[in-house]
């Protein structure tokens, strides 16, 4: 034992425990000073951050005025009035502008108002992919560290976030006067600093509105939609109170009716599900329409989708009316533009001079737009039209793709699902008198259509439904949830096909077709796709109890230049319709052939006719909506106009992708069994008529005679 007054002499090794224990707590400071942002200070101008609490055009102006340099046009300030409107009172709203109008930034800023305000604690940014969407939300989270009114403005916001310096890591254990802040900061999701409130504007709880405030991202097809529930550390748990769907189709999607019908889909179900059971989302969707119909074309129409305010404004209210002044125009812009060095001020002088001329019945929706050296908005409008042609003009600056001559030959949905004639489902208008069916075969599903014909060849879809019965009602043959070999198990495939045509024929022809009027009425053909695999379709046919009302039926090839009669005059036997024929049986079995470029051409005319004009091929129910499928099947196939020895006619086939075309088949089958049944066609589009050939002495002897 160390006598009294002695100091203790300690070994190496307890020096060395000393030693570690110093440069720990050490560490543990020098953590914690990196950790510790310090305390919240004032906001620089409050008075500044009020005035922007309710006004997003002014939000955007103050702070961010690089982006928002312009004066705003009637149609900015239109959207952005509907982006406050949908925020506070949780509405939907798309809005289609020109591109380079800055509605994605407007949409950006909005995000950003909305958190920093506390109008939404949880906006969720989808994209058409994930990719797009992270851009969405990485442009945000600049703003937050670098718009300088903003730091001044929103330190609750700004200070935790800067002392990340744009690394994520750092945020794991950040604190604020000793207190955690809880912030995230990864590639997909972004939450908020739990922090106290700037002291020169105090909250009831003393906590920052901001606080525990949550972004998300995800692509429009991905997983992160569904799983978008979000637990803070005390416990509670938010999903998202805002969507903002930012251009959500690309341009192949744009292309594909099953992938708008997809999309549509997603973000009719799994989008606006978001905020969970019993409560709205308020949805935002700054968008372009590529296409004709593709899925941001169908969601700004109103009467398809009245949930959704949809705007859409283009660069150009009116357009020019002096087209012939603009080619003289667009002559010398082109000339300008091909220089070695381009050289845009002749084409300036020139549109100054015939400035009225060219001019005439024109407005610009944004008079600010125009670019360097260019007089006006309408000159810069019409030499974008020229630059980019009618395809990247009407689409992406106008939101109104227009048609090529190609395009106005060919059928569109639009037209398709607008023929709603508010009969029931199955039931026949009191004006026909014949009811057939024809059943489209493929290995994994069946499609089957019923159609009612009136004497006069009016015609209304009055069913149509796949085999199996599907759980979804948008799908393709290749992704049916529900196939025949699922619901025929221990059967090969042409077993589930043979179970599945008799158990879908007995159900047709064994039903009771009701008409307006009371009537009853049965199915007087049924026509089988023979196509798909002849024999098969034979042997069901000739061998089921139903095969007096039955009959396989293929297409059949017109060469060109050749009139369909005459194609079939050198046949014996059998029996010849209008574009149709039944040749002698062969091994027993009769079939049908059908002239089927006539009849799709006609299928096209008919369904052209507007409602209650006579021979108007129309469709049950009156919801459009409900109809998308048909009408994308109907308008699968392109029809091409050919010319040979005289004669012209339409030739279809299947667009590229290879849509599915199968209740466009089935309905240009009923109609083919109608014509078996006696149905005439009045004013029929006869083929046309090859003069008959005349001798020389014929030809002098009519000349003599004046």
């Amino acid at each position: 034992m160390a006598k009294p007054g002695r100091k203790r002499t300690l070994t190496d090794r307890q020096r060395a425990e000393r030693r570690d224990e110093a440069r720990a707590r050490r560490d543990e400071l020098a953590s914690l000073a990196k950790r510790e942002i310090g305390s919240i200070p004032k906001r620089r101008y409050p008075r500044r951050y009020r005035a922007c609490r309710d006004d997003l055009a002014k939000f955007c102006k103050t702070y961010n005025p690089a982006t928002f340099c312009w004066p705003w046009s009637p149609d900015h300030l239109e959207v952005i009035a509907a982006i406050e409107q949908s925020v506070r009172s949780v509405a939907m709203l798309a809005v289609a502008l020109p591109r380079g109008s800055g509605k994605t930034s407007i949409c950006r800023m909005a995000v950003l108002w909305a958190v920093s305000y506390g109008h939404l604690s949880y906006p969720f940014v989808i994209g058409a992919n994930e990719d797009k969407a992270v851009e969405t939300i990485d442009a945000i989270k600049l703003w937050m560290r670098t718009l300088p009114k903003y730091v001044e403005d929103f330190p609750e916001v700004s200070v935790p976030v800067k002392a990340l310096g744009g690394i994520a890591h750092r945020a794991a254990g950040q604190l604020c006067e000793g207190l955690p802040t809880f912030i995230k900061w990864s590639r997909t999701r972004v939450v908020l600093p739990t922090v106290s409130c700037p002291p020169n504007d105090p909250t009831p709880d003393g906590r920052s509105v901001t606080s525990g405030a949550v972004l998300g991202v995800s692509g429009l097809t991905g997983e992160g939609i569904r799983g978008s529930l979000f637990g803070h550390p005390d416990g509670r748990s938010v999903r998202p109170d805002g969507v903002l769907l930012d251009d959500p189709q690309t341009d192949e999607s744009a292309k594909s009716p099953q992938q708008n019908a997809d999309r549509l889909a997603l973000l009719n179900d799994a989008v606006l599900g978001m905020a969970g059971p019993g409560k709205r989302v308020s949805a935002i969707m700054p968008c372009t329409v590529i296409r004709e119909n593709d899925m941001v074309d169908r969601l700004l129409d109103r009467k398809k989708y009245p949930l959704w305010r949809g705007i859409r404004r283009g660069l150009m209210r009116t357009m020019p009316t002096n087209a012939a002044a603009w080619e003289r125009y667009f002559d010398v812009y082109r000339e300008c533009m091909g220089r070695t060095v381009p050289d845009v001020n002749p084409a300036n002088r020139y549109y100054r001079k015939h400035r009225r001329e060219l001019d005439e019945g024109a407005a610009a929706a944004w008079k600010a737009r125009k670019g360097p050296g260019e007089v006006s908005a309408i000159q810069h409008a019409m030499n974008l039209l020229c630059e980019r042609g009618p395809d990247g003009f009407w689409g992406p600056m106008q939101n109104r793709p227009k048609r090529d001559d190609r395009q106005r030959d060919q059928l569109q949905p639009a037209e398709v699902t607008a023929k709603v004639n508010g009969v029931d489902r199955g039931v026949v208008p009191t004006e026909c008198e014949v009811v057939t069916s024809f059943v489209d075969v493929h290995e994994g599903v069946l499609y089957a259509t019923t159609s009612a014909w009136s004497p006069a060849f009016a015609g209304s879809v009055i069913d149509y439904r796949p085999w199996p019965e599907q759980p979804v009602r948008y799908y393709s043959q290749a992704t049916a949830p529900r196939k025949l070999a699922g619901e025929y198990p221990g059967t090969g495939k042409e077993g589930a096909i043979l179970a599945g045509l008799t158990e879908c024929v007995d159900d047709l022809i064994g039903r009771t077709w009701t008409r307006e009027d009371g009537a009853a009425m049965r199915i007087g053909r049924l026509l089988v796709d023979a196509r798909f695999d002849r024999d098969l379709v034979c042997a069901f046919c000739r061998r089921s109890r139903h095969a007096a009302l039955l009959m396989p039926a293929m297409g059949f090839y017109v060469p060109r230049g050749r009139e369909w009669s005459e194609f079939f005059s050198g046949k014996e036997g059998g029996s010849t319709g209008f574009h149709w024929r039944i040749p002698p049986p062969k091994k027993g079995d009769r079939v049908l052939l059908t002239d089927v470029n006539y009849w799709k051409t006609l299928a096209r005319e008919r369904l052209r006719v507007a409602l209650g004009d006579p021979g108007c091929w129309s469709i049950f129910g009156d919801d459009q909506r409900g109809h998308e499928l048909f009408a994308d099947h109907c308008c699968a196939e392109s029809a091409t106009w050919v010319e040979a020895k005289g004669l012209g006619r339409y030739e279809w086939e299947l667009k590229p992708g290879r849509p599915d075309n199968h209740y466009w088949d089935g309905l240009v089958g009923t109609a083919v069994g109608a014509a078996t049944l006696g149905v005439s066609i009045p004013g029929t589009m006869l083929a046309p008529k090859r003069p008959k050939r005349q001798s020389l002495a014929e030809l002098k002897r009519l000349s003599r005679a004046g």
